[in-house]
């Protein structure tokens, strides 16, 4: 692929990349600070896990919130174990997250420590977050012209819900491994982006659309059909590697699916809510708060959805392919969550600045759109701090 240049200035845009996607982390960290420093948070939900890992330090305590306890228990626990405080000892979350947490945890000692590995998880998705950035911005230095790659990235660390790329969550490792499954098959390393792929399997579920877009880039490509299928068998090697670690385990290839079940399907996350906006919309907007992030996340769905057209025809085959499959995939399959599952979608950040390059008539455009992502991302981080359900 060639280095698309234009304007650019002779610094390099991976420096420009890191020092924004720093200042806005310790931006975002001290807001949510002074917000707990100030404001007690929200007692626990019902369906909640105890989250309250560092109550003596609440520059970190706000980041390790909802989901964080399950992968804190596995990596505490593994599966299975009646001490878990995750259902069904933690089964309903992938495996590779938490084994690096628990990794790091060996090393330092805190492998009984709760805090300890709350801390370790954050540091791991800090890590990841910075080297994603950096790899992004190089991945879109060369696929767009300057400005337009300038935008890209900053959108990406700005979007409403990208402060999930400081919290112990698994969206830091997940997009930096989609970010890197895409680096290679766009330089037509195939098997190379097939085994981050894999990675990408066992971390999420969705780890399997990763491979289903390299193998679609691979046929594009010209690749004959013994390639395309060693490339899918490496690609969700991680995904089944885990159910048959969970047959050997627990005589239950699927108990992973039975676990997510419990907390309900396509008729609690997407059917109920159809059904809401269109008869009761007033309920939606007046009624329980978190049907508000509901409807900013199908707003952000539609948003990514309607770019779907722009990414096919102006991006590679890689990143359109996988790009759409999360997207479409996402949006079909759930509502809630749905703005941070959509953030790996990286073909929506290019798409974004290819639709907004800047004109005579629009020059504020970007400028308005990077201010309310910013103010949005940062009223989510601290309702997400004070345990308010923005997951």
């Amino acid at each position: 692929m060639n280095n698309i240049q234009g304007d650019c200035p002779t610094h390099s845009p991976v420096r420009d990349a890191l020092t924004f996607a720093i200042l806005t982390r310790i931006a975002l960290f001290i807001m949510v600070w002074v917000s707990l420093r100030a404001v007690p948070r929200l007692g626990l939900y019902p369906v909640q896990l105890p989250d309250n890992f560092l109550p003596g330090h609440p520059f970190l305590d706000g980041w390790a919130r909802w989901d964080a306890s399950h992968y804190i228990a596995v990596a505490r626990y593994g599966y299975g174990d009646p001490a878990s405080p995750s259902p069904d000892g933690g089964i309903g979350f992938f495996p590779l997250y938490p084994l690096m947490m628990r990794a790091v945890a060996k090393l330092t000692g805190q492998t009984d420590s709760n805090g300890g590995l709350a801390v370790i998880g954050i540091a791991i998705s800090i890590a990841c977050f910075l080297a994603a950035t950096a790899l992004l911005a190089k991945l879109a230095s060369e696929a767009l012209p300057c400005k337009d790659a300038r935008f890209a990235v900053l959108l990406f660390a700005s979007a409403p819900f990208a402060f999930f790329y400081t919290a112990a969550y698994t969206e830091s490792l997940f997009v930096l491994e989609v970010i890197a499954t895409i680096w290679f098959a766009r330089k037509e390393q195939w098997w190379k982006a097939a085994i981050v792929a894999a990675l990408a399997s066992a971390t999420r579920l969705v780890g399997l659309a990763v491979i289903g877009g390299v193998v679609y880039a691979a046929w594009r490509a010209g690749k004959r059909l013994p390639n395309l299928i060693g490339l899918a068998a490496v690609g969700a090697s991680g995904f089944i590697a885990f159910m048959f670690y969970l047959w050997a385990r627990f005589d239950n290839p699927t108990a992973y699916f039975d676990t997510q079940a419990k907390w309900g399907g396509w008729r609690e996350h997407v059917w109920y809510y159809v059904k809401l906006f269109l008869t009761r919309p007033r309920e939606a907007l007046q009624g329980d708060p978190r049907h508000l992030i509901i409807i900013g996340n199908v707003a952000l769905g539609l948003i990514a959805l309607a770019l779907v057209p722009v990414i096919i025809r102006r991006l590679d085959t890689a990143t359109a392919g996988i790009s759409v499959l999360l997207i479409v995939g996402q949006f079909l399959i759930t509502w809630v969550s749905l703005g941070r599952y959509l953030m790996p979608a990286i073909g929506i950040y290019f798409a974004a600045a290819l639709v907004t390059t800047q004109t005579t008539r629009f020059y504020w455009l970007r400028e308005t759109i990077l201010a309310i992502s910013l103010i949005t991302m940062t009223a989510l981080a601290i309702l997400y701090a004070h345990g308010f359900w923005v997951v």
